[in-house]
């Protein structure tokens, strides 16, 4: 009789325990650049893209004609280099991954306003690229061949690097 009584205070103790804990309730997340949004302060950290022009010099445009990419093939764990003219597309064999080259710089330098090449030599080799998948944009952005591991193309299945510029 003293266990029933002990394990029904016990049951109710519990019961108004637990009935005072209520859900915290979750405010929703809207992503930035929704209309809503507007002309609130970005989070913490968060910083807006910079545009910056990019000026490939004369010298520059006369003397690189292409880059060499290489293109990994991370489920068959294989490599291949190709030669990409610059302003040309490369279509990734057993894929649907197309690169264009957009522009390329054998001194990447960038500043405030601008992205370019400080000389004509190949010190730090970046090429501009924008890779497409079905149709579809799915990175933008610089490859380095001396840093491959800088901002690199993130994909499941495909690797793309710059192994340098191509001379005319």
């Amino acid at each position: 009789m003293v266990r029933r009584i002990v394990a029904a205070v016990l049951v109710a103790g519990l019961a108004f325990s637990f009935a005072g804990c209520k859900k915290k309730e979750e405010k929703p997340q809207l992503p930035p650049g929704h209309p809503s949004m507007e002309g609130m302060m970005p989070p913490a950290g968060a910083q807006k893209p910079v545009e910056r022009k990019i000026n490939v010099p004369k010298d520059v445009k006369s003397k690189w004609k292409a880059v060499k990419l290489t293109i990994d093939d991370k489920v068959k764990k294989s490599s291949k280099d190709y030669e990409v003219n610059i302003g040309s597309e490369l279509a990734v064999p057993n894929s649907q991954v197309v690169v264009k080259v957009l522009n390329f710089l054998p001194h990447f330098m960038m500043t405030d306003k601008e992205i370019t090449s400080v000389t004509n030599e190949p010190k730090m080799p970046a090429a501009q690229v924008v890779v497409t998948e079905n149709g579809k944009e799915i990175w933008k952005g610089w490859l380095f061949a001396m840093q491959p591991d800088m901002h690199p193309f993130p994909h499941e299945k495909v690797g793309i690097k710059l192994a340098g510029g191509v001379a005319k």
